[in-house]
Formats: C-alpha cells, structure tokens, sequence
C-alpha cells in the first residue's frame, strides 16, 4: 500500500469507528435490558411469583436469540458470493460460474474459521474447513444436492458478525436446477432485509422482476445492487443505473429507490489489500453504510422498543418490591433508544453518513499477559530441574531449609512436579527446621512477631523463595525485551500483537521511552477489555435465556480472560520479589 492512501486510511478508520459505535450502542441498550430482567427475575424469585419468572425468561430468550438475517438473493452468476466476500474482506465463499447447490449458506461470528454441514431430516452436522466449502455445496462437486446437504454454516472472525449480523448466500435463482430457486423463495421469510442483486450486463431481466417483486413482499427493507460495473466504461454506468432505477419503480410502484453501482470484485481487492481509494471507488461503502444504518435503527425501532414494552407490560402490577424501580429503569431506557431512533431518520444525520469497513477481529482464544506467560514457562522450567535436586543433593536441601522453602504458591506448584517419593525426600530439613523454630519461639530463644496480641513464627517473606526471585529476574527480563520489540516495530506498519494484565501493563509503559507508542498500547489494550466485556454479556445473556447453544468459544473463554486481563496468571505473584508482609 502507498503512501497515497494514508489519508484515505485514516478517513475510513474514524468512518468504521463511528459505524462501530452505532452498532455498540444497539448492545449496550440490549445488555442495560438484559441486566433490568435479571434484576426481575430475582426479585420474582425472592415472592415466588413464578408466571413472572417464566415471562422475564421468555423475554431473555428472545433478547439471546436477537440476530439480524441480511439474505443476498440474485439470479445464477450475478456476482452475489462475490458480493458478500467483499464485505466480509476474504474469498471464503466460493464464487464463479458453476452453481451452488440446493444449500443455503449463512456466515456468522466465530473465532475461528470453519464451516459446520448440516443435513437434510437429520441432526447430525460434520465440520470442514472454510477451504473445502465448494467440495460441498457446488454443483460440480456435489451434483443435485445428492449429499443432502440443508444449510452450510461459515463462521469467521469478522466483527460486524459479531456485531448481531447473520449473513445468508441463496443459491441462484432461475439456474438449471429447479431446488435452488425453490429453496431461495422458502428462505425468503425468515430474511430480514434483501439485498437483491442484479448485473449491468444483463440488467432486470424479466424473470428477475418478478423475483424482486416477491423479494418486497417478503421484507420490509430492500436493498437493490447492480453489481459488475466494472465491466461498463464510465459514461455508460449513469445510464445502466437510470434504467434499472425506472425498472424497479415501475414494478414495485415505489417513487423512491436508491440503486447501489457496485463492483464486488473490485471492492475485494481493494479490501484485501487494505486501499481505502479503491474501496470507496467501488462502490461497496455506500451500499455498507446505509446497512448499517438501516440494521442499528430498525433493531432499534422494533426490536428493543417492543422487548422495553413487553417488559413494562410485565412488571406493572406484578407487586415485586423493586417494581417502580425497574419500571422506571425500563422507561428510561426506552426513552434513549426512541430518541436516538428518531435523531437517525433526520436528513444527514451520522447514521447515514458512516461507512463499515468491517476487518478480521483478531481471536482471543489465547488472551494472556506475555510478561505472564514468560513468567509462568521461567519458573516451571526452573522447578522442572530443582524439584530434581531438591530430592537428591544434601546441599540444596540445607539451602532450601534456610531459605524457608518456598512460598505458599511456589509450594504447590512445586508439588504439582514432585512425587509423593521426592517430597519425602526433599521436605525432612525444612520441616525439621521450622520445629527448632518454633520450639525457640516457645522458649523465648528466637524473634517473633506478633498479630492481634498472639505471639506467632516469622513467615517466609517473598523475595527468599527460589521460584520467586526466578519470576522477578524472568519478569524484568520480558519488559525490557517486549519494551524493545514495541520501539523497533514503530516505523513499521505491524505492531506486536501482545496483551498485558494490568500489573504488567503499568510496568511496560515505564519500560518504553516512547509516550505515542505507549498510546498506541493503551489504546490497544482498551480495544481488548471493551470486547471481553461485551463478551462477558453475551455469555450472561444466553446462559439466562438458556441459549448456551449460541454461546462462542470466545464468550466461553470471556470469564477467565476477564480475571487474566485484571490480575494476571494466577501462577504469578502480583509484584515478583517484593514481600508479602
């Protein structure tokens, strides 16, 4: 990528952060609803009322459930997978002009890239890689459907998926397979929004008409892409675009159609290779933005207005003791998310100017500090070896003794290596040590310290435990080394991509000398707890609404990420060599 196409970069980022925030905000008010029911929930709990218990599940169900289906629908060879691959910034669906079978495809969130097979009068389901699809659902490779195959589910670590949005790929219609258009037209209920798309080689035909007229019926938003534009010289688009637009206002009687001109091919590349330039030429972002911002206020306007009124409906006369409360929280609630419905339909209003510009979301599946995890590897390699000669050499038991052993969490990971034979061996000097200890403690012959008035033995401090002064020497030795890495890779366009409790984090920003790389850090590391939070709520919200199905490895992973991010391995000490005392 050029240097021409920094500030195009820097346009998109603040356009895709804006389109981020609108979505964010939909979940917020989705989550603060969510919290409300709980509250309810335990308040109907605490009085028995178990109809009102059963309501608020329901309603936490339908909140956990909450996805919005954007079905692509277009005759064979319009571009459609071409289309959603430009979106989604890869080729994982496959494309070009062999059909695909009877099989609906959807594309939603997940951490990792696979697609999971589901069969036809079956519950059985086989996973393969996102590589593989078209072994499956093209036509060449599995002629007439002849495996059975009912949906194919792609998931990929792409944030707007993640953001409530469920892609869904209809096989062609009016292609020399009859299912497949058959298959597209019973899917068209279940859609959300269309976007219909036809191709300025061969615009609207006939047979397309009457799909599209079929496509309104079914759905309240339609979104209507002449894709290939490519292919035209630049003074004839204009013209391809007026004609499709009097076609479809011809056909659906509607005054007001917006046309999107679009290359998905063009868009693709573009992506791919992260020219915002192109992109933008392409026409794609204009057709993104306007999704967006259909999706964040229609969910908005029916979704959560209705679950706020059904949860008003439901509280209102109940008798639970918070029940004002909660109604007013409710009410509340509701008032911001009309507002903020109704300032989105006003003309030029940010909604309708963001553009999404949705990247691959990096997985955090291995979420860990890496001053942590240097740690951790230090400090099992060192007892891997001491615990050895703690068992075998005299000397290294006397010195262990005098050092009072190790301290309490070294001692049990010491003892997670050891044998019940080696501890046997090793632990007679310490043991006998601390008897003498205690029998001079006894007889006033030896300092003591006392707590709450009682006489008691000196505890080992910190920094004489072996494994600790490890850890700290460890510990130091990954800031400095991590702190070097960051300001190497400055000039360059990739950043280390490291996580930091918060212990650890403090300690790298003194390390580095750099403040706008230690920006570049927190700004990071503030990206990474918001999408450990979200998905600590989306984890409760489908756990409640007993939805555990929907739940992602990485929402399964959210609770123990959470306490990794604010303190640390729980086999590191806080601060490694300072005392305990």
């Amino acid at each position: 990528m050029g240097n021409k196409n920094i500030p195009q970069a820097e346009g998109e980022a603040a356009q895709h952060s804006e389109s981020r925030a609108a979505l964010a905000g939909y979940e917020a008010w989705k989550h603060a609803l969510g919290q409300i029911l709980r509250e309810a929930n335990a308040a109907a709990y605490r009085t028995k009322q178990q109809t009102l218990e059963h309501s608020v599940l329901e309603l936490t169900k339908k909140l956990a459930d909450d996805r919005f289906y954007l079905t692509v629908v277009g005759q064979f060879s319009r571009g459609k997978s071409t289309l959603m691959n430009a979106i989604l910034g890869k080729d994982y669906l496959p494309s070009g002009i062999v059909p695909v079978t009877s099989a609906v495809t959807t594309v939603s969130y997940g951490t990792r890239e696979r697609v999971i097979l589901r069969y036809a009068e079956s519950n059985l389901t086989r996973e393969i890689w996102v590589h593989e699809l078209a072994d499956f659902i093209t036509e060449r490779a599995n002629p007439g459907n002849r495996n059975r195959i009912a949906m194919a589910e792609v998931q990929v670590p792409v944030e707007i998926l993640q953001r409530g949005f469920f892609f869904v790929d209809t096989p062609g219609l009016g292609s020399a397979v009859q299912e497949n258009t058959a298959t597209t037209l019973n899917f068209l209920p279940s859609a959300d929004a269309i976007v219909f798309v036809t191709s300025c080689d061969a615009p609207l035909t006939a047979a397309e008409l009457g799909y599209l007229r079929q496509c309104r019926s079914s759905v309240r938003q339609l979104f209507v892409v002449v894709n290939k534009m490519d292919l035209v010289p630049a003074e004839e688009m204009s013209r391809v675009i007026d004609f499709v637009k009097a076609k479809v206002v011809e056909e659906l009687a509607e005054a007001e159609v917006r046309i999107y001109a679009v290359s998905a091919r063009d868009a693709l590349a573009a992506r791919m290779n992260s020219d915002a330039c192109h992109f933008e030429e392409s026409g794609l972002a204009a057709l993104e933005k306007d999704i967006v911002a259909y999706v964040t206020s229609h969910k908005q306007q029916d979704f959560l207005l209705q679950a706020c009124d059904r949860a008003v409906e439901m509280l209102v006369g109940s008798g639970v003791g918070d029940q004002d409360a909660l109604v007013a929280r409710v009410e509340v609630l509701r008032g911001e998310i009309a507002q903020r419905a109704t300032d989105r339909e006003r003309p030029g209003s940010s909604a309708y100017e963001v553009a999404g510009n949705y990247q691959r979301s990096d997985s955090l599946l291995r979420l860990n500090c890496s001053v942590c995890d240097r740690i951790v590897d230090a400090v099992f390699d060192f007892l891997r070896t001491y615990q050895y000669d703690l068992c075998v050499s005299e000397e290294v038991q006397r010195e262990h003794a005098e050092a009072g052993g190790f301290c309490a969490m070294h001692t049990w990971q010491y003892a997670n290596l050891a044998s019940p034979q080696g501890i046997c061996s090793a632990y007679p000097r310490l043991l006998f040590r601390f008897s003498q200890d205690l029998l001079d403690l006894a007889e006033g012959r030896a300092s003591h310290h006392a707590r709450n008035g009682v006489s008691g033995p000196p505890v080992a401090a910190v920094e004489n435990c072996p494994a600790c002064q490890r850890a700290a020497a460890a510990g130091r030795r990954a800031i400095q080394e991590l702190a070097a890495a960051f300001e190497s890779a400055a000039n360059t366009e990739k950043r280390p991509a490291r996580h930091f409790c918060l212990t650890h984090l403090e300690e790298i920003l003194r390390a580095l000398r750099s403040t706008t790389i230690g920006k570049d850090i927190l700004i990071h590391e503030s990206e990474t707890f918001r999408r450990v939070a979200e998905n600590l709520q989306r984890y409760a919200l489908k756990h409640e609404g007993r939805r555990s199905d929907l739940i992602s490895e990485e929402e399964w992973q959210a609770p123990k990420q959470a306490l990794t991010l604010l303190a640390g391995h729980r086999n590191v000490q806080p601060n490694p060599g300072r005392s305990r005392r």
